[in-house]
């Protein structure tokens, strides 16, 4: 499989979204929700919340990127 670069978009304090690159050797969808755990909390009116952790950070989304091997050519 080749090399693929995934952001994960963190949610920070002050409502800011920061980027963290992690280097994987599989699809990104996969990577994505064996490692990504999905949490739902209850809310008024019987509905539910969810949300996503990586070590202990809270995602909002990620971007794949498949990282091709550096030409001179």
């Amino acid at each position: 499989m080749k090399e693929v670069i995934i952001s994960l978009l963190i949610l920070v304090g002050g409502n800011k979204i920061e980027s963290e690159n992690i280097t994987i050797y599989q699809d990104c969808y996969s990577w994505y929700q064996q490692n990504v755990a999905m949490t739902e909390k209850r809310t008024p009116l019987f509905s539910t919340r969810s949300f996503h952790y990586y070590k202990g950070k809270r995602v909002v989304g990620f971007i794949c990127n498949f990282k091709e091997p550096f030409s001179e050519h």
